[in-house]
């Protein structure tokens, strides 16, 4: 080897145990951090964790390999088909906000509707109003509202198939056919974030591939979202708020766009 050759690197076995259990402790902080926003740049994480783009870079590719996280230019975003929280902890927030959110969808329930109804357990008691409205079709990936749709309506349900997401309700479909089997009177569909712009949101790609090749067969798009969801950030855009139909929701939505103009075209449905 010439005088010129770079030093080699630190052996594995040179890392103390104190520096193992930091990058432990940091690419768990790492990891929450991007599951919360949806992602994170190297550059913000070098400055929180006062260390080296070059450590954050390794720290990225340690959780990618475990599929924790996906990277990406010069940051991270959160792993397809990994749920960002379990059904059951997903399904206990607010859970009577949801319930009133989705009794609001009672007038939209025409007799023999066809009906896409998206993933989140904002529509877990779907079900409910469901039985009272005769006909309906259902399509979904959500299997939740599948499993009790079926079970507690005379609905007929249409279920996309694919991969079902780990430690969650929902079918991660694949792209073929079936995307165009129907027209919809309405597609019911929920958010991950919805920014001040106005851009709907979600962590994972294969959901907002579904989601997005629904839509333009859909007389009208109805987005169901409680106020946590507002000014919060994910990776994916799925579509803008003015190509939303009618928005259902509790508070005041005016207040979580820069621009009222924002909501010109959408009918608001607000919950008090």
């Amino acid at each position: 080897m010439s005088g010129d050759a770079a030093p080699s690197l630190r052996s594995a076995s040179s890392v103390t145990p104190a520096e193992n259990g930091r990058a432990r402790d940091r690419r768990q902080a790492i990891l929450g951090a991007v599951r919360a926003n949806g992602a994170a740049s190297v550059a913000e994480l070098a400055a929180r964790f006062d260390v080296t783009y070059q450590t954050i870079r390794r720290d990225l590719r340690a959780l990618e390999l475990q599929g924790l996280l996906q990277k990406g230019f010069g940051g991270a975003f959160a792993s397809p088909g990994v749920a960002h929280h379990t059904h059951d902890e997903r399904h206990a927030s607010q859970l009577s906000v949801k319930r009133r959110l989705v009794q609001a969808l009672e007038e939209f329930l025409l007799p023999g509707a066809t009906i896409f109804v998206g993933l989140g357990t904002t529509f877990d008691s779907l079900h409910e109003i469901l039985a009272r409205h005769p006909g309906v079709l259902i399509a979904t990936p959500n299997l939740e509202v599948a499993h009790s749709c079926a079970l507690k309506t005379d609905a007929t349900v249409y279920v996309y198939g694919g991969y079902v997401r780990n430690k969650d309700s929902s079918v991660l479909t694949l792209g073929d056919d079936s995307r165009q089997r129907f027209k919809f009177d309405i597609a019911v569909i929920g958010a991950s974030a919805i920014d001040r712009e106005g851009t709907v949101q979600e962590f994972d790609p294969m959901e907002v591939d579904l989601v997005r090749s629904i839509l333009p067969h859909a007389r009208q798009v109805i987005l169901v979202a409680h106020d946590d969801k507002f000014e919060r950030r994910a990776p994916h855009v799925v579509t803008q708020m003015a190509d939303v139909d009618v928005l259902i929701t509790n508070g005041d939505p005016l207040q979580r766009f820069d621009h009222a103009a924002t909501l010109a075209s959408t009918r608001v449905i607000a919950l008090d």
